[in-house]
């Protein structure tokens, strides 16, 4: 894996929960929504932790466009926390 896109998957998921205090997220639920909604599915179920050394490129390059689009979309990081939370059997 590319080093760089490993550093900008973990530097955005620790930007978020500054950029959304007001959501009490923590990094790793960015990260979460964000592989959910790559895998369509609840990850876990998909591929084995850690997720980001075990997902393809063109999956962690998706995962970052949505962690990047989260930082100026607050209405998708939200869609995609439903979507996540429904793979997980949570409402």
């Amino acid at each position: 894996m590319n080093l760089n896109k490993r550093q900008q998957y973990f530097d955005l998921g620790n930007q978020l929960p500054n950029k959304y205090m007001h959501l009490n997220f923590d990094n790793h639920c960015y990260w979460r929504i964000a592989l959910d909604n790559t895998l369509f599915a609840k990850w876990k179920d998909v591929v084995p932790a850690p997720a980001y050394r075990n997902i393809t490129e063109e999956q962690l390059d998706y995962v970052i466009h949505l962690l990047k689009n989260y930082l100026i979309d607050e209405q998708l990081l939200l869609e995609h926390n439903r979507i996540s939370l429904a793979y997980r059997g949570k409402n």
